[in-house]
C-alpha cells in the first residue's frame, strides 16, 4: 500500500447499504449494494470470520476480484481482509473461493479529491456473510481390476452438488472420453489407467481421479527341453520320458505382482503343477499336453502340443506263465512270450532283495526250476524291428509244503444248534462241505445226517486239504399247543410221544411221564429227551371257574337308600334285564331286576323285586304309655322300619328294671311286678337302612309310665 500526506479531506456521510448476493456458486459469487454518497467505494472479503479491521485513512488498497490473488491488498497487511473491488460501481463478481465456506463482505464509501487523499467512511458501513455452495466429485467401479479379454468397466457416478444441473466429463486415460452419467468403457490394451471425472454445476466444479487395472493375459508357450537327451516328440514305450521347457510370458504393466501359476493337463486326467513338468506315459499312443497359465489376477491362457509313444515290443496279454507259485518239490516254471512284435527275447531271474541276477535264459519260451523257497523276479527283455527295447517284470513264489488243520467242529450236534465257528491253521484258506459258509468259516447244523467238512489251503499252486467228520441228530418233536383257556371243572390233558423221556413243570409241581392233566391256571413247561438231544415247549393256561352269584331277595328300602352290587365273573359277561352290562351297579329305583353271569364254563341267574319308598326311614319313639289292661296304650313300642338289637330300662335312681334282646316291646313290668308310675329312661339299640347297608344306632328315650 502507498501512504500519502494530505492537508485537507472530506469524509462521506452516507454509507452504502442493501448488500445483496447473487449467482452464489462453489467458488464465486456476485455482491451488489446501494451506493452511499462517497465518490467511490471499496469492497473487502474475509474468509470464515467477521470483520475486525477497517480501511486506514489515506491508504490505497489494490483490488483484484479473485480472492487472495492478483496483488489484492489486505487491511494492515493481515492477509485476511482482502480488497476485491475499488471504483464508483456497486457490484463485483468474486471468484477463487472455497466450496462450502462462509465469507464476510464489508463495503466502505470514500472520497478521493486528489493529491493522494483517501477519506474512508468507517464509522458506519454495511457487512453481510454468504456461504459458498458445495460440490463433490466421486464415482465407483463395479470391478476396478479386470482381465483384458472381455473387459468392461461400469463407472457408477456418486457425485453431489448444492446446485443443478450437473454435467460430467469423463477421461478414461486412453484418449477416450464420455459425458454420460454412468458410462461403460472397454479398454483396447492392458494397462493401469487413470480415470478422471470433472463435475460442473452453475458456479461449481470438482475433479476426482481413480485407477482402473486392465491385466494382461499370459502368453503360454512350451517346448521339449533340448538339453535333455533323447527328449524327442516320438519315443519308444520303455523308458519314455518327455521333459517340457516352459516359455510362457506376461506383459509388464507395472502391477505389483506379476507371478503366474501353471497347470499341466495330461492323459487320463493326470495333472502337474509348477513351472516345470515331465511325463512318462503308462501306455503307447498319441497324447495331448495342455499347459494352462494363470496370472496372479486370474487371467488365463493355454496352449497344447501332441506327443507320441510307439507301440510296445511286448504284448503283455501274450506273455504266459504256467504258474505264479509252486511248491518247492518238483517246481518247474514255463514262461512264454507270444508277442508278434518281439525279437531277441531274454529272460532274467533275480531273488527278492538280491543286487544281481540269479540266472538268465534266451528264446520265446523259457523253462526254469528254482532251488529254494522264496520270491523271485522274472524280467523279460525284447526288441521290436525299429530297435525299441521293451521290458516286462513279474514275480513268482516258491513255497514249502504246508500242514493244515482246523478246530471248532464238535463230534455231534442237535438239529438247529448254534452255528459252529471253525478255526483253521494256517488261515486264508477256504472251507468246503455241506452246510458250510466259507465267508465266515462256520458250520450250521440245520439238517440231520453225517457231514464231512474240509479245509483247503493254497499257496499259489501249492494246495493241501484236511477233512473232519460230524453228525447232526434230530431233536424230539413236541407240541403241546398254544396258550389257552379251560374250565377247572373239565381238566385239559397235555401229552407228548411216550418214546421220549419227559419232565413236566408247572405251578408247584414237577412230574415225569408222557402226559399231565391240568385244571389250574399257570405256565407249564415240558422237556423231552431223545438220545443226545432235547426239546422244550411251554404253554400258558387260564383255568376258569363256573360263574357264581350271591342270592338275591326281595327288598324294601327307605327313600334315599340303595342296593349296590359288585359282581365278578372271569373272562365272562354280565347281563341285566334292563340292558345294563356293568359289573358294579347301584339300584335306587323300584322295579324288577334280573341279572345273568356267563362265561365259557356256564351261566347263573337270579332276580329281586325292589321297592324304594318315597320318604326316608323315620322311627317314632312314644314318650309315655299306661299299662292298665284297658287295651289302650298298654304296651310301649317304637314304630318304624328298623331291626331291633336290644333295649335296657332304668328307673329314676339308675336301677335296671327291664332288659330285652328279643322284642322291642315293654309291658311296664319288672319281671312279674308292675313298675311304679313315673319317669323311666330307655337305652334302645337298633339297625337302620343307610344306603346299601344297615347302620347301628343307639337312642336314649325318656318314658313316662302312667297307671
Amino acid at each position: 500500500m502507498t501512504l500519502y500526506s494530505v492537508s485537507f479531506c472530506q469524509t462521506p456521510t452516507i454509507a452504502a447499504s442493501n448488500i445483496v448476493f447473487s449467482n452464489v456458486g462453489c467458488n464465486e459469487f456476485t455482491v451488489s449494494c446501494t451506493k452511499g454518497n462517497g465518490m467511490e467505494r471499496v469492497i473487502f472479503v474475509r474468509e470464515g470470520s467477521a470483520f475486525t479491521d477497517v480501511p486506514q485513512k489515506n491508504e490505497f488498497y489494490t483490488d483484484y476480484p479473485v480472492f487472495k490473488k492478483g496483488g489484492s491488498e489486505s487491511i494492515k497487511n493481515d492477509n485476511t481482509h482482502f480488497c476485491v473491488y475499488r471504483g464508483n460501481g456497486n457490484s463485483v463478481t468474486v471468484s477463487g473461493l472455497k466450496k462450502n465456506t462462509k465469507y464476510y463482505v464489508a463495503i466502505f464509501e470514500y472520497n478521493a479529491p486528489g493529491g493522494g487523499v483517501y477519506d474512508y467512511l468507517t464509522s458506519s458501513y454495511p457487512s453481510e456473510n454468504v456461504i459458498s455452495k458445495g460440490i463433490i466429485a466421486d464415482f465407483s467401479l463395479t470391478d476396478t481390476s479386470q482381465c483384458f479379454n472381455g473387459n468392461s468397466f461400469k463407472f457408477i457416478n456418486k457425485s453431489t452438488s448444492d446446485r443443478s444441473p450437473m454435467t460430467y466429463s469423463w477421461f478414461f486415460g486412453d484418449a477416450n472420453t464420455s459425458t454420460s452419467t454412468d458410462p461403460v468403457h472397454s479398454y483396447a490394451s492392458p494397462n493401469i489407467y487413470k480415470v478422471k471425472l470433472i463435475v460442473n454445476s452453475p458456479g461449481c466444479t470438482d475433479t476426482i481421479i481413480k485407477k482402473s487395472h486392465v491385466h494382461p493375459h499370459p502368453v503360454t508357450k512350451f517346448v521339449l527341453d533340448p538339453l535333455k537327451p533323447k527328449n524327442d516328440s516320438i519315443q519308444c514305450f520303455f523308458g519314455n520320458r518327455f521333459t517340457f521347457k516352459n516359455l510362457s510370458t506376461l506383459v509388464d504393466i507395472g502391477d505389483p505382482n506379476s507371478s503366474m501359476s501353471y497347470e499341466w493337463k495330461m492323459d487320463n486326467g493326470y495333472t502337474q503343477t509348477g513351472f516345470k513338468a515331465d511325463r512318462s506315459f503308462p501306455q503307447p499312443g498319441v497324447f495331448t499336453i495342455n499347459l494352462v497359465a494363470t496370472s496372479f489376477y486370474g487371467c488365463k491362457d493355454s496352449t497344447y502340443r501332441f506327443y507320441k509313444v510307439l507301440p510296445r515290443a511286448i504284448d503283455t496279454s501274450q506273455v504266459i506263465y504256467n504258474a505264479h507259485s509252486m511248491c518247492l518239490s518238483n517246481n518247474k516254471f514255463v514262461f512264454t512270450n507270444n508277442s508278434s512284435n518281439s525279437i531277441n527275447n531274454s529272460w532274467r531271474y533275480r531273488e527278492e532283495f538280491a543286487s544281481k541276477d540269479l540266472d538268465s535264459t534266451f528264446g520265446i519260451t523259457a523253462n526254469y526250476t528254482f532251488k529254494k523257497t522264496g520270491k523271485y523276479y522274472v524280467t523279460l527283455r525284447a526288441y521290436d524291428l525299429g530297435g525299441c527295447l521293451d521290458q516286462l517284470r513279474d514275480s513268482v513264489e516258491v513255497y514249502s509244503n504246508t500242514n493244515v488243520s482246523f478246530t471248532g467242529l464238535a463230534p455231534w450236534y442237535c438239529l438247529n444248534d448254534k452255528d459252529a465257528i471253525l478255526k483253521p491253521q494256517p488261515g486264508k484258506g477256504i472251507f468246503i462241505g455241506t452246510n458250510v459258509n466259507p465267508t465266515d468259516s462256520s458250520f450250521s447244523p440245520k439238517s440231520t445226517g453225517i457231514f464231512n467238512i474240509g479245509y483247503v489251503f493254497s499257496k499259489g499252486s501249492c494246495r493241501d486239504t484236511v477233512w473232519n467228520k460230524t453228525e447232526v441228530f434230530n431233536r424230539p418233536i413236541i407240541n403241546i399247543g398254544r396258550d389257552t383257556v379251560i374250565c377247572n371243572s373239565s381238566p385239559l390233558q397235555l401229552n407228548v410221544d411216550p418214546k421220549y423221556t419227559t419232565t413236566w413243570k408247572g405251578p408247584s409241581m414237577t412230574v415225569n411221564g408222557s402226559f399231565i392233566n391240568v385244571d389250574k391256571s399257570g405256565t407249564y413247561t415240558v422237556r423231552s429227551v431223545d438220545g443226545n438231544c432235547d426239546a422244550f415247549d411251554t404253554i400258558v393256561i387260564k383255568a376258569l371257574a363256573n360263574p357264581k352269584l350271591p342270592p338275591m331277595v326281595d327288598t324294601t328300602l327307605c327313600g334315599g337308600s340303595f342296593l349296590k352290587f359288585e359282581l365278578k365273573v372271569e373272562m365272562g359277561n354280565v347281563w341285566w334285564n334292563d340292558g345294563n352290562n356293568d359289573n358294579e351297579r347301584v339300584l335306587n329305583k323300584s322295579g324288577f331286576y334280573k341279572v345273568t353271569l356267563s362265561n365259557k364254563c356256564g351261566s347263573v341267574s337270579d332276580s329281586l323285586n325292589l321297592n324304594v319308598e318315597e320318604t326316608a326311614c323315620v322311627i317314632f319313639f312314644p314318650n309315655s304309655f299306661s299299662p292298665n289292661d284297658d287295651q289302650l296304650n298298654d304296651i310301649w313300642k317304637p314304630f318304624g322300619k328298623y331291626e331291633f338289637i336290644r333295649m335296657t330300662i332304668f328307673n329314676r335312681w339308675g336301677e335296671k328294671v327291664y332288659f330285652s334282646d328279643k322284642s322291642p316291646e315293654w309291658n311296664g313290668y319288672n319281671e312279674k311286678n308292675l313298675c311304679l308310675s313315673g319317669m323311666y329312661k330307655c337305652i334302645f339299640e337298633y339297625l337302620i337302612q343307610d344306603g346299601n347297608s344297615m347302620k347301628k344306632e343307639s337312642k336314649g328315650i325318656q318314658i313316662y309310665l302312667v297307671k
